[in-house]
């Protein structure tokens, strides 16, 4: 016996003791799981599909303990994949990378952004494919990206770093000012998110083709917060909205046209004679 064991490779045997391994704990970590989702003391894991649960599943119950330790390996070899430019292998590798830990936010954050970011603009320069197929693969990479990001809100309905990235998409690559904001609507009241998510949704409602009422409503109102809120972008996209919808003069905001503003400023002599500077 112990001649035959010789004879088998070192890593077979790993692997066996790893399935071994995995197969003895997973009823252990399954019962101690359920009881602690029946006290209330964890919450019942999101929704999935067969296919989903089985893959996890499986990943799960193979690698026990060992599936972060694997997770942080597939990182730095889709890193690897990143730096030779092979997005399939990344998106494979990833894909991977999120069934074994699921709820680690950084991982689709990451897979989005090295497909539908990285990739697409990989796409707009690599003049060694002929343009319909870059543009194809451009397409193809940005939707990718998006299908990524919505998995993993599946996940992680909370997070809004993930929907943050996902409109990254729409806004510099499909230049999709509708879906941008539809996407910041999402993200700006998930706990934590970022106060400047507000201004970016109004923003680019205010460039979404019939939504200009809207985004008025919305601009306006965060104008009335209080100065913290008079951004210079958000004082331009008023005054155009107002415009726009033909705002009656008496309504219109008063705060000058940072464009006309910043002109002056660099039509403006820097000091007058004698040395005297001029404040900014």
């Amino acid at each position: 016996m112990s001649i035959v064991l010789q004879k088998v490779p070192r890593t077979i045997l790993v692997l066996i003791g790893l399935i071994l391994f995995g197969l003895i704990r997973t009823p252990f970590e399954d019962n101690a799981r359920k009881g602690l989702v029946d006290s209330g003391m964890l919450l019942p894991p999101p929704g999935l599909s067969a296919m989903d649960q089985l893959s996890q599943s499986a990943l799960m119950g193979t690698l026990g303990g060992l599936r972060s330790l694997v997770a942080t390996y597939l990182v730095l070899e889709a890193y690897e994949h990143f730096s030779n430019k092979d997005w399939e292998e990344l998106r494979n590798t990833y894909n991977v990378v999120v069934a074994l830990e699921p709820y680690d936010e950084s991982h689709w954050v990451s897979a989005t952004w090295h497909l539908g970011i990285n990739a697409t603009a990989n796409m707009e320069l690599d003049e060694k494919l002929p343009k319909f197929e870059r543009d194809r693969r451009f397409k193809e990479y940005a939707f990718q990206g998006i299908e990524f990001a919505e998995r993993g809100m599946e996940q992680l309905p909370e997070s809004y770093a993930i929907p943050v990235q996902m409109a990254e998409i729409y806004r510099e690559k499909l230049e999709d000012n509708c879906a941008t904001a539809r996407v910041y609507k999402n993200a700006m009241d998930l706990p934590g998110a970022p106060g400047y998510l507000r201004r970016f949704y109004g923003y680019f409602l205010a460039n979404c083709p019939g939504s200009e009422q809207e985004a008025y409503d919305h601009l306006i109102g965060l104008y009335r917060e209080g100065r913290h809120q008079h951004k210079a972008t958000l004082i331009k996209e008023i005054k155009n909205l107002e415009k726009k919808l033909d705002i009656p003069w008496s309504l219109r905001i008063s705060d000058p046209d940072p464009d006309v503003e910043s002109m002056k400023r660099r039509n403006r002599p820097e000091s007058l004679p004698g040395g005297l500077s001029l404040p900014q």
